[in-house]
């Protein structure tokens, strides 16, 4: 990490990152100080690394936001502040500085790779990833995809020594085979030679034979646990796990009572214990029953329920009804809420057993309305780029964790046809949070108070267009 290059003028790539304004791989700095370790550490986790330019405001022209070059501090000193910054990451973010347009207004280009040691945190330990022309916290099932990602290489390494210890010891089976056959065959040639010598010959056989079992099962033992390093499994556990779990799901499905006790929600024990030598422990066979009993119980589960997605002038009075009053017991909107349905996009119903137990709808707001949200949340984005909210969600307890809104949504959003699309939610409302997170929306500007509920704020949620969010 260290200045790679010093440029009289402005270099094309820092040209172009001007014209192009704030995005997924640039960020500007009105002063070298902004730059900070969320920075750094936003840009070193994601896939396509990124530029910071310091020296650099940004702009409104012709209704698009440029980046427009002040000038700033470019000495030694400065230089040194930033890579402090980086080497305080952890681990160490790599970057490489160039100092730009000396002959007018010196700027910094910071220019931050995709890291191979990722993820990075800041010293205070957040870590976050270049979401558009924003940092974001990692979601903690993308922490984790990054974890694994990382541990891919290090596992592959020590497999592959694992791999030639393994092939030295099948080497070296296959020649204790080789020699024990021909030591076989040697006695039983001196056997025709020396029949009275039969019943000696045969037991040093026998004796050859289990040494050989031994062997086999020693070899086997340390495939095992070799294949089991890390809590990997190999191959052929792999698949007797997987027969085992069926086998269980057809014992259940064929015994009418098994199948009525698991239906109803009750557990099932094992009889007995597994063989020693199998590949099923007594422990993961109790682990394979309970995923057996959860997706036999699961799938009967799931087939009362039914996800309706339509127009509101496709659905019945009744149903407008219903979908108001649902909607209403959640305590999310104000009165109105029927003739504001009938206005929506789509309607979506989750239906358990003909019963209407959960809601959600696509809406088309008008711009008006949309302005007052982004406002409201002191939003930086145009609202006229997110035509679709996404809204009204509201699921009965009793039907929550069953993975039922996200199929309704899933089911929902392709109307849409790949807009962005934006969302609102009680700043409480942890559990919508989170559903909208694993949706792929982000938070967006800063909370504000609630209309419906003074004592809570709400946040804003944004969800770009797929083509927008190919390059993040």
């Amino acid at each position: 990490m260290a200045i790679r290059k010093r440029i009289k003028n402005l270099s094309k790539l820092a040209r172009e990152l001007l014209a192009e304004g704030e995005s997924v791989r640039s960020d500007f700095k009105r002063l070298p100080d902004g730059i900070s370790a969320d920075d750094l550490v936003a840009f070193a986790n994601s896939e396509t690394g990124g530029q910071i330019l310091a020296g650099v405001d940004e702009q409104v022209v012709d209704k698009a936001q440029i980046g427009v070059v002040r000038g700033c501090d470019v000495s030694d000193a400065t230089v040194l502040q930033v890579l402090n910054k980086a080497v305080s990451c952890i681990p160490p973010v790599s970057i490489d500085v160039y100092i730009e347009n000396l002959d007018d207004k010196p700027i910094l280009r910071v220019e931050v790779p995709p890291s191979q040691t990722k993820p990075h945190c800041t010293p205070k330990g957040v870590y976050c990833r270049r979401d558009g022309a924003r940092n974001r916290p990692l979601h903690p099932s993308e922490l984790l995809r990054l974890f694994l990602d990382s541990e891919a290489s290090a596992f592959a390494a020590r497999f592959e020594v694992a791999a030639e210890r393994i092939t030295d010891e099948l080497s070296n089976l296959e020649s204790s085979l080789d020699s024990s056959i021909k030591s076989m065959s040697d006695q039983l040639g001196w056997a025709d030679y020396q029949l009275g010598d039969t019943e000696s010959t045969l037991d040093h056989i026998q004796g050859l034979v289990a040494k050989l079992t031994i062997d086999t099962d020693n070899a086997n033992s340390r495939l095992r646990a070799l294949f089991r390093q890390d809590e990997r499994e190999d191959p052929v556990r792999k698949k007797a796990r997987t027969q085992y779990v069926n086998r269980c799901i057809k014992e259940i499905r064929e015994d009418g009572g098994l199948f009525a006790h698991v239906v109803a929600g009750g557990r099932l024990t094992l009889k007995g214990e597994q063989p020693e030598d199998s590949d099923i422990t007594d422990e993961d066979a109790k682990q394979l029953l309970k995923i057996a009993v959860r997706h036999v119980h699961d799938t009967e589960r799931d087939k009362l329920y039914q996800i309706v997605v339509k127009a509101p002038k496709a659905c019945s009075d009744d149903e407008l009804d219903k979908f108001a009053a649902k909607v209403v017991g959640g305590g999310e909107v104000a009165d109105g809420i029927r003739d504001r349905a009938k206005r929506a996009f789509r309607l979506g119903f989750v239906i358990y057993d003909d019963t209407i137990v959960g809601t959600a709808a696509l809406k088309r707001p008008a711009a008006r309305y949309r302005a007052k949200v982004f406002k409201n949340a002191s939003s930086q984005l145009a609202p006229a780029a997110y035509p679709y909210e996404l809204g009204w969600i509201f699921l009965d307890v009793p039907h929550r964790q069953k993975g039922q809104m996200t199929r309704l949504i899933n089911d929902l959003l392709p109307a849409a046809k790949d807009s962005a699309l934006f969302a609102t939610t009680r700043t409480s409302n942890e559990v919508m949070r989170e559903m909208l997170t694993q949706l792929k929306f982000s938070e967006d500007g800063t909370e504000y108070k609630s209309e419906q509920n003074p004592e809570d704020t709400v946040k804003l949620f944004v969800r770009t267009a797929p083509q927008t969010q190919t390059s993040g």
